[in-house]
């Protein structure tokens, strides 16, 4: 049997806590500074050097790597939860609630978002997802809430996938477009645009489902 030394265990756990640490400081740094935030203004953030940032991450990429799990952790709590907040009973709201949640996310802070979407170097681009697999996974949570739906009214639920993914990446679109536009309109200017197509096509969609057939 083989044992684990205490002080190995604490090791590893001082440097998962130094890197959170290191991660919030570099957060904290891009608001400070923009997107474009240099490794010299994130050592500052964290009143350290940039080698022991090195030390911990192995290099910008890294960093860039750590900072993207973090912010995807945060937004897939956010977003879950709008989804789960939204009234089961009146889906055809699903698309505004989860609109609203996303746009604010990014509103709050659109320089992360950037920093987020805009990879340090080739290595980067090519070894992290800005995304993370996050409208996979948001996809996923909007599905089970319309296939729940259409279950408790005896429909048929095989749209559910379609509609659930295909609504995510509309939003994820639509934000990424209203990030990128040189003059940003209001964020309820382009909730009411999103609301006015879905909320009447979900609703029209819902009741149409055909009802399951029983089995004989």
């Amino acid at each position: 049997m083989v044992s684990t030394d205490g002080r190995d265990t604490r090791w590893v756990e001082h440097r998962e806590a130094r890197r959170r640490a290191l991660v919030e400081d570099t957060l904290r740094a891009i608001r400070r500074h923009g997107a474009g935030v240099g490794m010299d203004e994130i050592a500052a953030q964290a009143a350290t050097s940039k080698t022991v940032i090195y030390r911990h991450f192995g290099d910008r990429a890294g960093l860039y790597a750590a900072v993207v799990a973090s912010v995807h952790d945060f937004i897939h709590h956010d977003l879950a939860a709008a989804v789960e907040l939204t009234d089961p009973e009146d889906l055809s709201v699903l698309a505004r609630d989860l609109a609203d949640a996303y746009l604010g996310l990014v509103e709050r802070d659109p320089e992360i978002y950037r920093f987020v979407l805009s990879p340090p170097s080739a290595d980067a681009a090519a070894s992290v997802d800005p995304y993370g697999g996050l409208p996979e996974l948001i996809g996923g949570h909007v599905t089970k809430a319309i296939a729940a739906h259409l279950r408790r009214s005896g429909q048929d639920p095989a749209c559910a996938p379609t509609w659930g993914h295909g609504l995510v990446g509309f939003i994820r679109a639509a934000a990424d477009q209203w990030m990128a536009a040189e003059h940003r309109e209001p964020k309820a200017v382009v909730l009411a645009r999103i609301d006015a197509f879905f909320t009447p096509a979900l609703a029209t969609g819902l009741a149409a489902v055909p009802q399951l057939q029983e089995q004989k």
